[in-house]
Order: C-alpha cells, then structure tokens, then sequence
C-alpha cells in the first residue's frame, strides 16, 4: 500500500501537468490557420440558401432569423456522402421536408415574430418524448443546392507544444498516474467553462436533493 505522502505528490503533480496541458491548448489555439497559396479541393456540400424571393415579404427579417439558426450546410466528401448525412439527419427528425428542425433551446433565442414560424411537435427517443420544432418558411424563399468545398487554410503546427503534449498524454497513462488523474477531478479537464461546470453542479445537486427526497417519501 502506497504511503500518504506518495499519494499527495502524485496528487500534485498530475494536477501540475494538467494545467500545463490546458495552457498548451490554449496556446495551439492562439497559433491560429495560415492560408493557402492554392485552395484544395475537399468534397461537397448540400446547403440551403435563401433566394431573391425573400424580398417580396414583410416578415423577411424573420425568415432570415430563422434561417441563420437552422443547420443549413452539411458536408461530405462525395455528392453520395453529402445525401447519406442528409438522409441521418432525417431519420433522426432532425429535417423535414427540405429544412432542418430546432431544439426547444434554439426555439427560446427567437424573437416573438420569428418564433410565429414555427410548430411543435414530439418524437420518441430513447423511451423518452421530445420536443423539437418544425420551421415553416414559403418554399419559394430557399433552394437546395450543391456547392464545392474547399480547403483555404491549414492550422499552424508548433512541434514542441505537440511533443510535450504527447509527454503528458504518456505520463497520463504510467502505472499509478492513471488513477490519480482520473479521480482528481470530476470533469476530467474536458474545457468547460467555469459557467457550464457551475451548471453541471448545480444541476448534480438537484438531481440528488430529488432522490434523496423521494427516498424519504
């Protein structure tokens, strides 16, 4: 059995190099894309774009809202690829007659006029119902299209943060590193900001206040 007092050095030090970690990524992050001299070429997409028509509407500028709220691009590497993307989202009710359905979560970001075009309905997943809505725009306002896609940029590559990554991914997975960094922390460093790992907590709570009240009664 391993002494206290390894246990908290060890404590410390995977915890040392997961915030080295995070730096790191914060620091690949900051490198940022160059551009390319020559695009290449990289598949296809199927988009939705709106038309001329848009204009003969009074609500367009609702229209429009929705419309930047919609997935409205999906990509494959081939014309077949694009449609077996585009068929899973509709098998998953996530499209519906040529226009993808929101979450209840995008429904609240509309405004009041914008939120008129829209219906809801439930599905069954997971032995679950859920809500989801349909987006009811005039037919003549979009068209579906294909489009070429391209590669423009490349990301900026440093070799040393890329080997002292991989030096800290190892250590991660060393006999006795293992352990200690995977109970060190209940997120597991997984890049949630400090308002969505507050939420999470909260939310943990609730569910446990919940259980433990239905426990009693």
């Amino acid at each position: 059995m391993k002494s206290k007092h390894i246990k908290t050095k060890r404590g410390k030090e995977v915890r040392s190099l997961v915030k080295e970690r995070r730096k790191i990524w914060e620091a690949k992050v900051a490198l940022g894309y160059a551009k390319l001299e020559k695009p290449i070429r990289h598949g296809w997409y199927k988009e939705i774009v709106l038309t001329e028509n848009l204009d003969r509407y009074k609500n367009q500028e609702a229209i429009h809202e929705v419309y930047k709220l919609i997935d409205h691009v999906f990509w494959g590497k081939t014309k077949l690829d694009c449609e077996k993307a585009w068929d899973k989202q509709v098998s998953k009710y996530c499209i519906y007659r040529g226009l993808p359905t929101i979450s209840k979560k995008q429904f609240n970001r509309l405004g009041k006029k914008a939120q008129r075009l829209c219906t809801p309905f439930q599905y069954k997943i997971e032995r679950k119902f859920r809500t989801r809505f349909y987006v009811r725009i005039p037919k003549n306002v979009y068209k579906i299209r294909y489009r070429r896609a391209y590669v423009t940029h490349t990301k900026i590559i440093d070799p040393a943060l890329e080997s002292r990554g991989d030096l800290i991914e190892q250590r991660f997975n060393k006999a006795g590193y293992y352990n200690t960094y995977w109970k060190g922390g209940k997120y597991k460093d997984w890049g949630l900001s400090k308002y969505k790992k507050d939420k999470l907590s909260v939310k943990n709570k609730l569910a446990q206040l919940v259980k433990t009240y239905n426990n009693e009664h």
